[in-house]
């Protein structure tokens, strides 16, 4: 099943905030990075670690660039953490296009990028912690988010 791609972002949107990090309000929040980074290094924070948290740039503001970088090494840790750590190959078909994301704010790469985040929690270690967040969310949310683990 597809997920229409907008309803999947607002959906990992209020999924994200039940980590409670700063700049978690809005999809356009999440465009710099730093809502993600701070999500991914609440969820392993031996791998996404405060030095690697340090290296994202919380001031981006409207500089797409920074952005970019900013998800770039996100995506290049995640990928590195599926690879080393959850011992899975991410698909071409869901790795996201942060320049897409950074530069123009696309919510379908967005949700691709963030669906790989919910892919590394309901990995990780903690998942059993994880899932327990996702079933005290609302059940239309709920429903979203496990379609999206899924995929």
């Amino acid at each position: 099943m597809n997920l229409d791609k907008a309803e999947l972002c607002d959906s990992l949107l209020t999924w994200l905030q039940t980590f409670q990090v700063p700049s978690c309000s809005s999809k356009q929040d999440l465009m710099s990075g730093v809502a993600v980074a701070n999500v991914l290094h609440q969820i392993d924070p031996s791998w996404f670690n405060e030095t690697w948290l340090g290296r994202i740039k919380e001031e981006s503001g409207a500089n797409w660039r920074l952005k970019v970088s900013n998800l770039k090494k996100i995506l290049k840790s995640m990928m590195e953490y599926y690879h080393d750590v959850l011992g899975h190959q991410v698909s071409e078909v869901h790795m996201p296009d942060v320049t897409l994301i950074g530069e123009m704010g696309d919510v379908t790469e967005l949700g691709k990028l963030v669906q790989l985040v919910l892919g590394c929690a309901v990995s990780c270690e903690k998942k059993e912690e994880q899932i327990q967040q996702i079933m005290r969310l609302e059940e239309s949310v709920q429903h979203v988010v496990m379609t999206a683990i899924q995929e």
